[in-house]
Order: C-alpha cells, then structure tokens, then sequence
C-alpha cells in the first residue's frame, strides 16, 4: 500500500524531498506529527537509507515513544537503529561516550531538581550564605537554571551582577558547579551545556562520534533555545540533511528561554533551504480557523500563513459577559451542564482555559459549587500552592494554637530568626512540661535553655497570634485578614526573593486572590467566622470526585499547558486586557507572543469556543471596569454568536491595562508604605 496515499499535496512534498535543508511550516491541526512519521518510513522504504542514519529529536519523552510506536506500527521492526529522542536524551548518548575529555568519568549520574537544591541547601548553610533571609536555595537554583539556559558559567554570571543578592548566588553558583564535578554528577541543565562544550573544544571526537547521522528532523523547532540550536548547527555541518518541522504563531515558551528567531533565521543561516506550509487543518471549523488567522495576522513578525478546514462554516464563536467574576464562571458552569443534558456529552469533552495561573481558584470553586467533576492539568490546585498553604496556616494557627503542623510551618516564615537549635530546645521544654509548643513559645524567656534572643522572638510571634484571635473573634474577616499579612510582612516576603520576578508577583497575585475570596465570602455570608470559613476550605480541599470517573472530568489548565490538545469544546475565560493579555508581558514588550499564545487557545477547539470576561473586577473593595481583550476585537463581528463591545484604541488598552496593574497592587504598596 502507497504511504503517500492519505498525504495532501503538501505534506506529500514535505515527506519526499529529503535532500538538504527543508522547513516545514505546519500549522495548528495540520497533522506535522504524521509528516515526520512518514518522511522516517520514506527514507526507510523508498530511499534505502539505514535506520542507522536518522536522527529525529523532539521535546518529550512522551512525543519521542509516540513516534515509535507509530514507526513500529508502520514498519514492523524495520525501523530498529533510528535514533528518536529528546534534546537532552541525545546529549546523554554522546556525553556517555566522551565525557571523560572534560574531566568527568563515564559512570556520571544526573541529580534531579531535589537533589541539586539540596546540594545547594548544603552549599548555604555550611557557608552561612542564608543568615540573612536574603536568598533561598529554591530561587538560587532557579537562577543557576536560567543562567546555565543561556549558556552562562558561573565566572560569567558574577560578572554581570551587582546587587549583593546576586553575588551570593554567583558564590554559590561555583562552588555548586565544583561540589557537582567532584561527585561526578551533572544537572539536567549541564546536559546541553557540557555537550555544546565537546562540540566547540574538541570537535575532532564529536565528528567522528556523530558522522553516521546523514538525515536530521526537529520536532516543535520553534522552541528550541540557543544551546539547542547550535548544536543542531554542529550535527549538521557535514551533512545538511536538517528538516525542522515548527509554528512561529506557537512560540509561547520565551520565558523559558525558546527563540522564535530561530525560525524566521533559518533562511539566512540556511539559504538553500525548501520551504513548504502545511496550512490545510484537520481539527477545527473554518469559524474557529477565521477567528484564529484574523487575532494572529495583526502579528507583524511571522511567517506567512493561513489555515483552512474542508468543514467549512460551524457553529459561530459564543460570548459570555457577567458583571463579575463569580458570575462569569456560573454561566460557563450553566452553559456546560445545559449542553451536555441536551446533547449527551461527556465532562471530557470540555475544557477551560485560563491565562494565569491566580484565576483557577474561581473557576475551581465554581466547579465544585455546580458539582461538575474536573482535573488540573499541568499546574498546582490554586489551594496546595505553597504560598496559600503558608498563609493558610497562620489561619488555623490563629483558630488552633495546638496545631503544630501549622505551627512549624509559620514558625520562620518569613524569617524572625527562631533557628533550628532554638525550636530544638523548644521542643525539648515542651517534652518535659508536657506543654504544647506554642505555650511553651509564649513564655520562652522562662526556660534557660532556650537561647534570649530567640526566646524574646517567640514571644513577639506568640503575641502577635494572640491577638489575631481576639481580632478574627470580633471584626470582618477578610479586613482583619488583610492587616495580618502587613503585621506578619508576608507580602513583602514574597516580594523579595530572588528568582524570576514573575515567579514573585504571581505568588503575590495568588495571596491577593486569596484575600478576594476571603472578601467574598465575608460578604456572602456576613455572620461568618473563622471556624466557618477555615471548614469550608477543608471540605473544598478534599477531592469528592468519583475515582472511577477520572477519564469523564472536565480539563482546566492554562493556556500554555494547553498547547499540543484538542478538545471538542473550549472555554476561555478572563478574556479582559491586563488579564489577557497579561498586563507584565505588556510591560515587557510581549505582546506578540500573548497573540500567539490567544491563537494556540483558539485552535485547541475542533467543534465549539467559547469567550467569557466579567464587567468588573472587584480589587480590594475597588470595583475597576474590564474591557474586552483586544485579541477578540480583531475577530470578525460576523463569526460571533453576540457581538462583542468595547473600546480598541491604544490608549483605551494602555489605561486599562495600568488600572488593573494598579488596582491589583495597590495592597502591596500600601504595605511596602506602611
């Protein structure tokens, strides 16, 4: 049977022509997984070419056991010697071999995210490099991650850095890169680094090592960082067989170090290049696809294209606005129960997707309120995050002075310094008085063992608790709520750690969203207490999902878990500027990549999309009015079930993105004020 037989003209073009570069262009939906798969079973069946000889990479090991499966399908065993991997697992292979010219033997092992902090942990406490709460070892390790992404060493990194903060993880950064070598151990981060490093000082071994590869496909191209392409450069300089199959409109990973330009460069540093779009899609609804070219074409660095679906028409692209936020989300909730008792759908078939990670906790609790089974793909459940745990925890505290679970966990944070000697000695009162911890706390000068300086400090922390109880006994919750995280400085806490800043202001934004829900809650049940509220947080904590309908749930991820997936039905809530697009990436200049990041939402919709925004948002007793994303007032009126209405000049978009901005911080400031 002809392979080739089920292609359309152009992926037929992109799975025979072999020869030299070629780049594919392949839309959302346009089936590139299966151009890889066949240009592999041509190469084999056709062209004659050893398995030996192909080399396809791509991102996951998910994708990369896919891929093989499918081949084994294809060509029943035939397919033995391809080499299919990740990036990384490809690093691995070669380091194995030839690591040793580096100083590191061959028996190497790779340390995991908790071992490299723990090295790192080791690292800060013997050198007293934490003494001052400055630095932790989760963000140092994040910043020898994004250094190590650019190719940075440590020597480099100090460098470039000025404040003390940053000198302190450059310390630290060497001697974690000396301890790891002299363990022989690498990070996952070394991987590429160290394979980069072969490739440039001593390319006679790495030619030798990789001259049986002839033919080169790169799977999701366009997130390729610059380590990873220019290793591509050195495995193809003998033979410039490279076919890298990608979507310059599905770059949505610059935060993590993926460059487009290494798609829109691929002409210049490749010039014979052939270059073929895949534009035919086999997923969504031509009204799905209009909508999706019409936000992504006001794009103006992109590779021409345009994608088309031989199911022409569909249903029209439907709009839902409430005048807030809760009630946004029953309307959605409304609209799934409704279609699936009218139609017989499954949850499964449904998913909604959000921009931040901060929005899911409304769209959990309207879930569980309208007790519609789900699962979060990707992220956290908005209340395991650690820093609503930690914030939590003060609550319980606060209602239990007993519970010493909570108690250790708000203990140093943020830190007081009460060390680990002195909550050891602590412990060791509570044992012989036979009192509880945070009794032993509130009187510590008492016991000599327990050192003055940090006693003095329990009793401080033991104070402040006690009279948060008298206050939650008394006043609004969310008002005294809002004056314990000033008193305790939890924000500002968060506000300066190190690492990504967008890490820290997403960890602000989620204690933020917490106090909202507190708000709502005191205003919806205004005799509310403490007890009350902690016991409903308890019970919407603990799963009452069905085990055994895990498979019929309905999916709720960010955006940017979302690409890769397809569902029948899509929803895209909190489509309002200064949420999407997300007003920092604004700030930062990123608008283009918010706009693809609205088209890989839009085209994960293969039947019905939905869009939903509130009139307001409610920040701190402020309500500020919302205007439509201007992602949607690009999409034709036509397509639209209910036109959407709103203001689309720049400076309507620039106003409203600072007044959320500045609504949303305001408590910050207040309290950085304070």
């Amino acid at each position: 049977m002809n392979s080739l037989f089920a292609l359309n003209a152009q992926q037929k073009e992109a799975v025979t022509t072999l020869e030299g570069p070629v780049m594919i262009l392949a839309g959302a939906g346009s089936g590139k997984t299966r151009v890889i798969i066949q240009r592999i079973v041509h190469l084999i069946q056709k062209k004659q070419v050893p398995p030996q000889q192909i080399l396809a990479v791509t991102f996951t090991n998910k994708a990369a056991e896919e891929m093989r499966g499918r081949l084994n399908e294809m060509l029943s065993g035939k397919q033995k010697g391809v080499h299919l991997s990740t990036f990384h697992a490809l690093g691995v292979s070669l380091l194995r071999k030839s690591i040793h010219h580096l100083g590191y033997r061959p028996n190497f092992i790779i340390y995991d995210t908790r071992d490299q902090i723990s090295v790192i942990k080791t690292i800060m406490e013997d050198n007293d490099f934490d003494d001052r709460g400055l630095i932790d070892p989760k963000s140092v390790h994040y910043e020898i991650s994004q250094a190590k992404s650019t190719g940075q060493g440590p020597e480099s990194f100090l460098e470039q850095q000025e404040s003390q903060q940053k000198q302190m993880v450059g310390k630290i950064f060497r001697q974690y890169q000396n301890t790891m070598k002299g363990c022989n151990a690498i990070d996952f981060d070394d991987i590429l680094n160290l394979t980069l490093t072969l490739f440039e000082q001593f390319p006679d071994v790495m030619d030798t090592l990789t001259q049986r590869f002839r033919y080169f496909m790169v799977d999701e191209y366009q997130d390729t960082n610059r380590i990873q392409y220019k290793l591509l450069q050195y495995l193809t300089k003998r033979h410039r067989n490279l076919c890298v199959v990608g979507d310059d409109d599905q770059s949505i990973y610059g935060w993590r170090g993926a460059e487009v330009r290494n798609i829109f460069n691929f002409e210049k540093d490749f010039p014979e290049v052939k270059l073929i779009r895949l534009e035919q899609n086999y997923r969504s609804t031509q009204n799905i696809l209009s909508a999706a070219n019409q936000v992504i074409s006001e794009n103006t660095q992109r590779m021409p294209k345009k994608l088309w679906s031989e199911k022409q028409g569909g249903e029209k692209l439907d709009w839902l606005q409430a005048e807030n936020e809760v009630e946004e989300m029953e309307a959605v909730t409304r609209k799934i129960r409704t279609k699936i008792l009218q139609n017989g759908r499954r949850y499964s078939d449904y998913s909604i997707l959000y921009r931040s990670n901060f929005q899911s906790r409304v769209v959990e609790e309207a879930l569980r309120e309208a007790k519609i089974p789900y699962r979060m793909l990707g992220g956290t459940s908005f209340y395991d995050r650690e820093e609503i745990r930690d914030a939590l925890a003060y609550l319980k505290v606060i209602y239990n002075p007993n519970d010493e679970v909570s108690l250790h966990r708000i203990i140093n944070t943020p830190r007081r310094g009460i060390g680990k000697t002195s909550l050891m000695k602590a412990n060791e009162c509570c044992q012989e008085t036979h009192l509880p911890l945070f009794k032993v706390m509130s009187r510590a000068r008492k016991y000599e063992r327990i050192p003055k300086d940090s006693a003095f400090t329990m009793e401080i922390f033991t104070g402040i608790i006690s009279s948060f109880q008298q206050r939650f006994a008394n006043e609004k919750l969310d008002i005294v709520f809002k004056d314990l995280l000033d008193e305790i400085g939890y924000l500002r806490f968060l506000e300066t750690q190190s690492g990504d800043i967008k890490v820290r202001e997403r960890r602000v934004m989620n204690v933020l969203e917490l106090l909202v829900s507190i708000r709502k809650y005191s205003e919806k049940f205004p005799e509310a207490n403490l007890q009350s509220y902690l016991e409903r947080v308890t019970l919407f904590t603990q799963s009452d999902n069905d085990p055994e309908s895990k498979a019929n749930q309905v999916l709720i991820m960010t955006l940017h878990s979302a690409k890769g997936l397809e569902f029948p039905f899509v929803f895209m809530v909190g489509m309002s500027e200064g949420v999407f697009p997300n007003h920092r990436a604004l700030e930062e200049g990123g608008e283009d990549e918010e706009r693809r990041l609205c088209y890989v939402g839009i085209t994960r919709a293969q039947q019905e999309l939905t869009f939903s925004m509130s009139k307001f948002r409610k920040r701190f007793g402020e309500s500020i009015k919302q205007e439509p994303s201007r992602f949607l007032l690009d999409i034709n009126p036509e397509l639209l079930a209910v036109p959407i209405v709103g203001e689309a000049t720049e400076e309507v978009k620039k106003e409203r993105s600072r007044e959320s901005r500045s609504a949303f911080f305001s408590q910050f400031k207040q309290l950085e004020a304070s």
